[in-house]
């Protein structure tokens, strides 16, 4: 199975771009971490998000690359079978 290479990584600290914790700007794409740190960089809870996003990588990469859940399709049946 090839690989997705469709999240890219944040312009800022370089971490992997999961679904749902990334933002786009500017041509830019920062992860959700960075971008509170550059908006709010006073946020109670910056360290907590931090970590959210990166075991968020693990978990995602683990799920993707699983041999037992993604397998290689059969393929198209004949139809000059009868």
């Amino acid at each position: 199975m090839a690989k997705y290479y469709g999240y890219r990584n944040c312009s800022y600290c370089g971490i992997v771009c999961t679904p749902g914790n990334y933002l786009d700007y500017k041509r830019k794409r920062y992860c959700t971490s960075c971008w509170i740190q550059q908006e709010n960089p006073d946020h109670p809870d910056l360290e907590a998000i931090r970590e959210k996003v990166q075991n968020a990588v693990t978990v995602w990469k683990l799920a993707k690359y699983s041999r037992n859940e993604y397998h290689l399709p059969v393929g198209p049946k004949s139809i000059n079978k009868r």
